[in-house]
This record gives C-alpha cells, structure tokens and sequence, in this order.
C-alpha cells in the first residue's frame, strides 16, 4: 500500500504545508515497508502533476493541507482518501494517520460542501428540506 504525503522538505522531519498548492515535494511512501521510495519536486503552480503522481502511484491516502478544486476533483475521482495534516512533520502526520488521528479533507477549498450543499435550517439553496413529522 502506497501513502503520499505533501512536504516543505526531502525530509521525514520536513512539515507538512498550509495547503496541497503551496506543497514544494511530495513524498510517496510504501506502507509496507515503512519507507519513502518516491521524492518529487513541485512542477506547476497547482500541483496538478502531484495529484496525478498520488494517482498513477496508486496511493491509498494523501496526506497534506486543504486542496484547491482541480487536484481535488483528481483525487476524489482515483478514490484517494485525503487527509489533512497541515502544521504536523511528515513522520508524525503519517503516524497520526495510522492511528486514525487525521480529520478527513471532505471538499475542496471554497468548495459547495461533501454532498453538494448542506441544509442547516438557514439554506438558502432554494431546494425543500424534508422533516420527519
């Protein structure tokens, strides 16, 4: 099983960034054998290639900061859990992750909401909430 995480640094002890965009190397590492195989360096401003490398590499998991829309969408698509480990060393969020310590990425950033909208009693959607009487 293949794990990636977004990094500041090449390092295990390099912090995870405030957001998937601002990542400058993305690290995959082979959960079975507990190590990194695959360093990649940031390649275009979104860090699209990084969400297609999580894909092609056939990550179970990213961990990383909140993501914008296109490299969300990418994820989302491939199945890929997204989990949200901003401010943590990449060490430690990988151990939370293991530990079911990470809060889950539902959406992404600006984003309508996990299921599209949401119905808080103050919608505004223009769609009819349905209460159970």
């Amino acid at each position: 099983m293949n794990i990636a995480i977004a990094s500041e640094t090449e390092e295990i002890d390099g912090l995870v960034p405030a957001t998937f965009k601002e990542s400058p190397f993305l690290m995959i590492i082979d959960a079975d054998k507990n190590q990194i195989f695959h360093v990649y360096g940031k390649q275009d401003p979104d860090n699209l290639v990084f969400a297609k490398k999580v894909v092609e590499h056939d990550c179970e998991a990213v961990i990383c900061g909140p993501i914008e829309k296109e490299p969300f969408e990418i994820l989302v698509k491939a199945g890929v859990t997204r989990y949200l480990g901003s401010g943590h060393t990449v060490q430690k969020a990988y151990s939370y992750m293991n530990r079911y310590k990470l809060e889950l990425i539902r959406d992404y950033i600006g984003g309508p909401g996990q299921f599209g909208h949401s119905h808080d009693f103050s919608c505004e959607c223009g769609e009819e909430e349905e209460h159970e009487h």
